[in-house]
C-alpha cells in the first residue's frame, strides 16, 4: 500500500477568471482548465459580458469551417463551444487571485461598445471597463496572451510604461498606447502584477523542468508571491526582468499621507487611498497643526468645469468618494452623514482624518539665526529631529503628499514638512507627491548645501498650460484677519496660483535632471527613485499604483 501523501496543489482555494468571447482558442481554454484547475487546484471561472442573456461561444475552428447566412455554424459540423453563465459585471474581484484575457480575437470582439453615434468612447466597452478595474487592483494578477492586450488600448494610461510582450499583429497598437515591448527567452514577460505572453504556444506547451507551460507557470508564481505563499519556487527570471516581487499584505505596508489644512483636491486623496485599500495597506494622516483637512469644494462637484481644460474633471464616483471621506455625504438615519456609504473603509479612514498627526507636535522647529544661544538651540534641534525620525518615521514604509491648492499655503515652505521628507529619504523610503504637493520636494533641502533634493532627478508636476488665470481657491475656517471669521465662510478665490510650479521644478531639477509636463497626455507620473511624482488630478490613481509597485515590486524608474 502506498501511504505517500498526495501532492499539494499550490493554488487550492484560489479563483482565476478567464474572460472569453467568440473565436477563442480551444487548446488555450483546455490548458487553463487542466493546469490551473486539475493540476494546481484553482477554480477556473469563464466569464464574459452577457448583455442580460446567456452566451454560447464557438472556438476559432469556426473561421476555417464556415457559417450559414445568419452567421451560425453549419449544423453538420461538430464545433467546440463554451456555455458561459458568469457575467463579469456581477463579479467581486476581491474573491479572485487572477483575471486572464483569453487569446486570439476575443479581445477584439469584447471591445464592442454601444452609443458611438451619441459620442460614447471605446473605453466605455463593458469589457474594457472590467479589465481596467482589474488593472487598478495591484494585488490581483492580470494575464494577457497573444492579442489579449487589445482590450487595454482604449485606455492607454493603463499600459503606459508597462513591460509586455504580445503577438506581432497587435504590437503597433500596444506600443502606441505607451507600453514597452520586451523580448524573453520564454516568450513570457512579467511586469509585477501583469503577465503577458506572445502566443497560445506559451500556454499549452509544457516546460520539461516544471511540467507547466511558461505562461501558466509565470501566473502561478505571481499569484503565490502576491498572496505571500511559497509553496513552489518561482522560475528564475532573466536579469532584465523584475525579480523583487510583492510580498505585501495586511499590516505589511504603512503609508503616511500628508494633507493641507487649507484644502486638498479630493481625487488626489481618494485615488491613491483606493489603491492602498486594494493592496491592504495601513494608512495614517498628518497635517501641519493636527487640524482636520478640508476637501476643496470644487473637487466634490461633478458639474465643475475646469477653466484650462474647458470640461468637467470630477466624475460622479470621485465626487461621492470625496464627500464620503470629507464627511459631507447626504445624511442617513440621523448619523454623521456617511455612515452607510458604499465605501465603508472610506468612512473608517474619514474618522482618522478627525485626529491627524500634528507635524508641529512631532517635529522640532528650526530656530531663528538671531535666537539667543543659537548654537545650543541648533544642537537641540538636530537631537530632537533625530529622535522624531526614529520614533515617528520608522514605522512607515512610504510618504504621500497630496496636492490641490492648499499646499501652497501651509506645506510648500513648511520647514517641518521638509524635515519629514528628509527623514524618509534618510531611511531610504519612497516619497510620492502630487500636483502642487510636488513643490515640497523642490524646496526641501539640507542646510549644509541648500541644494534641492530633486536636483538631478526627473519629476512631473502641474504644468504651465494647466494653471489657472483666475480661480485658485482655498478652504477652511482660518482667522486670517484676526477675527474668528476670516476663512470661516469657506472658499475664497485668490486669482492665479502663487507661483508657476513648472518653472520651479525646472530650476530645482538642474541640468542633469528634468521636468516632464507631458502636456496633452492623459496622464503624467514619473518614478525616479525614491521619488514618485504625479502631475495633477487624472494621475491620482496611477501615482498610488506606482507607489505600490515601488514598494512591492522594486520599481525604480517609470515614465521617462
Amino acid at each position: 500500500m502506498d501511504d505517500k501523501a498526495p501532492e499539494a496543489k499550490p493554488l487550492q482555494g484560489k479563483k482565476i477568471g478567464v474572460v472569453v468571447e467568440n473565436i477563442y482558442i480551444k487548446d488555450e481554454i483546455d490548458a487553463y482548465q487542466e493546469f490551473f484547475g486539475n493540476q494546481l487546484g484553482a477554480q477556473v471561472d469563464l466569464m464574459t459580458h452577457l448583455w442580460d442573456s446567456k452566451a454560447v461561444y464557438y472556438s476559432d475552428e469556426i473561421s476555417d469551417l464556415g457559417t450559414d447566412r445568419q452567421g451560425r455554424p453549419y449544423p453538420s459540423v461538430d464545433l467546440s463551444h463554451l456555455d458561459v453563465r458568469t457575467d463579469f459585471d456581477r463579479v467581486d474581484l476581491s474573491g479572485y487571485a487572477a483575471v486572464l484575457m483569453a487569446a486570439n480575437y476575443t479581445s477584439v470582439r469584447l471591445r464592442y461598445f454601444q452609443g458611438a453615434e451619441n459620442g460614447a468612447l471605446p473605453s466605455s466597452s463593458p469589457a474594457v471597463q472590467f479589465f481596467a478595474k482589474a488593472m487598478r487592483t495591484p494585488t490581483l494578477v492580470k494575464g494577457a496572451l497573444c492579442h489579449g492586450l487589445w482590450i487595454l488600448t482604449p485606455m492607454p494610461e493603463l499600459l503606459r510604461g508597462r513591460r509586455v510582450i504580445c503577438h506581432e499583429v497587435v504590437q503597433a497598437d500596444v506600443e502606441n498606447a505607451g507600453a514597452v515591448i520586451q523580448r524573453s527567452p520564454s516568450n513570457v514577460v512579467i511586469d509585477g502584477d501583469l503577465v503577458t505572453g506572445h502566443s497560445k504556444k506559451e500556454a499549452v506547451e509544457t516546460e520539461p523542468d516544471s511540467g507547466l507551460p511558461p505562461y501558466i507557470r509565470a501566473i502561478c508564481d505571481q499569484i503565490l508571491v502576491y498572496s505571500g505563499s511559497s509553496t513552489i519556487q518561482p522560475a528564475p527570471a532573466p536579469a532584465w526582468e523584475p525579480s523583487n516581487l510583492p510580498t505585501g499584505g495586511e499590516g505589511k505596508r504603512r503609508v503616511l499621507v500628508v494633507l493641507s489644512e487649507w484644502g486638498y483636491w479630493g481625487e488626489e486623496l481618494v485615488g491613491p487611498l483606493d489603491v492602498f485599500h486594494a493592496a491592504s495597506y495601513h494608512v495614517e494622516f498628518a497635517t501641519a497643526n493636527g487640524k482636520r483637512p478640508p476637501a476643496l469644494r470644487t473637487s466634490t462637484d461633478p458639474t465643475f468645469v475646469d477653466p484650462p481644460l474647458g470640461r468637467p474633471v470630477v466624475s460622479e464616483k470621485m465626487a461621492k468618494m470625496t464627500q464620503t471621506i470629507d464627511g459631507k455625504a447626504a445624511p442617513t438615519d440621523g448619523k454623521r452623514g456617511h455612515e452607510r456609504s458604499e465605501w465603508p473603509w472610506l468612512v473608517e479612514w474619514s474618522h482618522r482624518l478627525d485626529l491627524p498627526h500634528s507635524l508641529a507636535a512631532k517635529l522640532p522647529e528650526l530656530p531663528y539665526w538671531s535666537a539667543p544661544n543659537y548654537l545650543r538651540r541648533m544642537e537641540e534641534y538636530y537631537r530632537n529631529r533625530a529622535v522624531a525620525w526614529d520614533d515617528f518615521i520608522t514605522p512607515f514604509d512610504a510618504l504621500l503628499i497630496v496636492g490641490g491648492s492648499g499646499p501652497m499655503v501651509d506645506m510648500a515652505n513648511n520647514q517641518r514638512v521638509h524635515d519629514l521628507i528628509l527623514g524618509f529619504l534618510a531611511q531610504d523610503k519612497p516619497v510620492a507627491a502630487e500636483c502642487y504637493g510636488v513643490t515640497c520636494l523642490a524646496f526641501a533641502r539640507n542646510l549644509e548645501d541648500r541644494k534641492s533634493i530633486i536636483w538631478g532627478k526627473h519629476v512631473t508636476g502641474h504644468c504651465r498650460e494647466y494653471d489657472y488665470k483666475d480661480g485658485t481657491g482655498f478652504e477652511g475656517a482660518h482667522a486670517v484677519d484676526g477675527s474668528n471669521k476670516g476663512f470661516g465662510d469657506g472658499y475664497i478665490n485668490f486669482g492665479p496660483p502663487f507661483y508657476p510650479l513648472e518653472y520651479i521644478l525646472r530650476d530645482a531639477t538642474g541640468p542633469d535632471g528634468g521636468y516632464h509636463g507631458n502636456f496633452g497626455h492623459d496622464t503624467s507620473v514619473i518614478v525616479d527613485y525614491p521619488f514618485i511624482t504625479g502631475r495633477s488630478t487624472p494621475d491620482a490613481y496611477l501615482t498610488g499604483q506606482k507607489l505600490v509597485e515601488v514598494l512591492d515590486a522594486n520599481v525604480k524608474k517609470y515614465g521617462w
